[in-house]
């Protein structure tokens, strides 16, 4: 049986995008599906230690998938439900998904996704 790693993902309302929509089109992407990664819904976990308004998500990976892989389906997924939901881009061409790895003292790893210019 193969070793996941959990992170908590804290969505910014930045994104316009809500941890239920993040979820489901996770869980919903091919690539996402055959790497065997899953997001679950959470309410409290790296969110509630950022800011108690930013909601999150729970995604757990195989141990044996790099981190760039991750950060890209991240931002392929947020792109996707951006086109779904008829978002333009960012209005500014300097403005891009920004995706900071952090680690609390309990050892819980979160992934604080954002904007940034």
């Amino acid at each position: 049986m193969e070793n996941y790693r959990p992170y908590h993902i804290a969505l910014s309302p930045d994104l316009n995008i809500t941890a239920e929509e993040f979820a489901d089109a996770w869980n919903e992407d091919p690539e996402a599906r055959q790497m065997d990664a899953e997001v679950l819904l959470s309410r409290t976990g790296g969110a509630k230690f950022l800011d108690p308004l930013i909601v999150g998500a729970l995604l757990s990976i195989p141990a044996t998938v790099a981190s760039s892989e991750i950060y890209d389906l991240i931002k392929g997924v947020i792109h996707r439900l951006w086109e779904k939901k008829g978002q333009a881009q960012p209005q500014s061409s300097h403005r891009h998904i920004h995706i900071e790895q952090t680690k609390r003292p309990d050892g819980t790893e979160i992934l604080i996704i954002d904007m940034n210019e």
